[in-house]
């Protein structure tokens, strides 16, 4: 028998025994279903972990300190300078590795003044951080006096003449962040008090120019104001000197930091480059990653038993295809004998029958990966606040990837076709005299 014929006699089959095949497709619906939504759920948990992380920072970011030294698991002490960073530049998975140098200062321009925090970083750090400029451009590493503000800090602002403090409720900018400012470490700057509270320190103004604001106000970087590495060093080691009385600081830091940030792009290599950083130089190092890793455990484990709920029934649905296969095989105890007279061979006989199963399978893997897709589609748009609320997910309740709808086709298949072994072998096994005498 070719395929063709054996592909029209399934067919025929099937729609001969309707209210059957039709029930044991059902079968095979709910437990594709079931499969699928219980998964999506576990899945959307962990997207809605990693939503809460992201929100507070930056998943790619390992932060770096110097802890005291930087001993090593070898015993070899470690400075966190220029030499040591070009060897952590080397390490598997970093992208770029940026000194961190921050001062608090005020700063002022257009009449008005804000108190904040202004860090210095290597220009690659802040390109690789993909961060939008929704005004002027990015810092360069040309820039000798360039400010790039967080959209918050630009919106911090304010006329100390008319109030006592920033506005902290807006995000619209207060000044042009692209004009010449001043920075001073005079904290009653523009106000009646200025320069008459310094005691022994002595009153600086530098100046700088903004270069760009920031686009988003919903990140880390939003209240704080970047710079070069080399402008950075200025301020701080200007500070330093007026609190000292004119004099330079008595224990100059050189080329030696206090913080890193390190970039890993590869979001499965975060947690390996954390580990050598702490082993192979003794720096603490904290990442928003690891604690993602542990929470999607715990979301790993609750797919896990959502998925086994599922596969109960699929197996309910796999007895209710054998079922119907060995029913199958008993009404056509005729119609296989005439087949064998005919000289159908034994493997065509059980084609046939796996053929039958693997498409009931199949059509109610299909049916299932449709619905699970409306189920999901009535989770995310009118259930999520309700559930995402009750149960600390984010955004999404339930997400299905192609990776799931194939394996679950495949699976339904599967159960179908294991389904139908033993009633095929049973087919092929029976005696063409008893099949023709039982008729």
């Amino acid at each position: 028998m070719s395929n063709k014929d054996i592909l029209q006699l399934c067919f025929g089959n099937l729609l001969r025994r309707r209210t059957r095949t039709i029930l044991s497709v059902i079968g095979v619906i709910i437990g594709t279903t079931a499969i699928i939504v219980m998964i999506s759920i576990g899945m959307g948990l962990s997207y809605g972990y990693q939503e809460q992380l992201e929100s507070f920072g930056n998943l790619h970011m390992v932060e770096v300190y110097n802890n005291g030294g930087g001993m090593s698991s070898n015993g070899q002490s470690n400075k966190m300078d220029d030499r040591t960073i070009a060897k952590m530049e080397k390490i598997d998975g970093v992208t770029v590795i940026s000194p961190q140098i921050s001062q608090y200062v005020v700063i002022a321009g257009d009449h008005k003044r804000s108190e904040c925090q202004i860090i210095g970083v290597r220009a690659a750090m802040l390109e690789a951080l993909n961060l939008e400029v929704e005004k002027g451009r990015m810092i360069s590493e040309s820039d000798k006096n360039g400010l790039l503000f967080g959209k918050s800090a630009a919106a911090m602002f304010y006329d100390p003449r008319k109030q006592q403090g920033a506005d902290w409720g807006s995000t619209e900018p207060a000044v042009d962040p692209l004009q010449k400012f001043i920075i001073t470490n005079d904290w009653d700057y523009g106000t009646n008090q200025e320069g008459q509270n310094m005691g022994e320190t002595q009153p600086i103004q530098i100046e700088a120019q903004g270069v760009g604001m920031m686009a988003s106000a919903d990140n880390e970087y939003t209240y704080n104001i970047y710079t070069t590495l080399d402008f950075a060093q200025k301020i701080k080691e200007e500070f330093e000197k007026a609190q000292n009385g004119g004099r330079p600081s008595n224990n100059p830091q050189g080329n030696e930091y206090q913080d890193l940030m390190v970039y890993v792009a590869d979001l499965e290599k975060v947690a390996s480059v954390s580990e050598t950083i702490r082993t192979d130089y003794g720096f603490g190092t904290f990442s928003l990653n690891d604690m993602l890793k542990e929470m999607q455990k715990t979301a790993t484990m609750i797919e896990a038993v959502l998925g086994g709920i599922g596969g109960i029934s699929l197996l309910v649905a796999a007895i209710g295809i054998a079922n119907t296969m060995i029913m199958s095989v008993y009404e056509r105890t005729r119609e296989i004998s005439v087949m064998k007279v005919i000289g159908a061979s034994l493997k065509d006989i059980r084609k046939m029958f796996l053929l039958e199963a693997g498409m009931i399978g199949f059509g109610g893997g299909v049916i299932g990966v449709a619905l699970s897709y409306g189920i999901s589609y009535v989770m995310n748009h009118f259930l999520a606040g309700a559930i995402g609320g009750a149960f600390g997910m984010g955004s999404k309740v339930s997400i299905i990837p192609i990776w799931l709808v194939l394996a679950a086709l495949a699976f339904s298949t599967m159960v179908g076709v294991v389904s139908g072994y033993s009633p095929a072998q049973r087919a092929m096994n029976m005696s063409v005299l008893e099949g023709l005498k039982n008729e």
